[in-house]
């Protein structure tokens, strides 16, 4: 069984890359920057994508996230 986790003001990707070689799979991501988030759905077209923090419902996520 893998860990999933879920990345927030995820910039380009550090992060999410760090914990990819960790084992981790990334469920989610939540960048506004535009650059930003172009970078994170090249590297992760499976995760969801989220731009606005404060706008976001992330209860569709509840119970998947380690």
């Amino acid at each position: 069984m893998k860990i999933t986790h879920a990345s927030l003001f995820s910039g380009i990707g550090g992060f999410d890359l760090a914990a990819e070689h960790c084992g981790m799979v990334n469920i989610l991501h939540c960048e506004w920057n535009p650059f930003g988030r172009r970078i994170l759905n090249y590297y992760w077209p499976k995760a969801y994508s989220y731009e606005d923090i404060t706008q976001t419902d992330f209860n569709v996520h509840r119970g998947t996230i380690d």
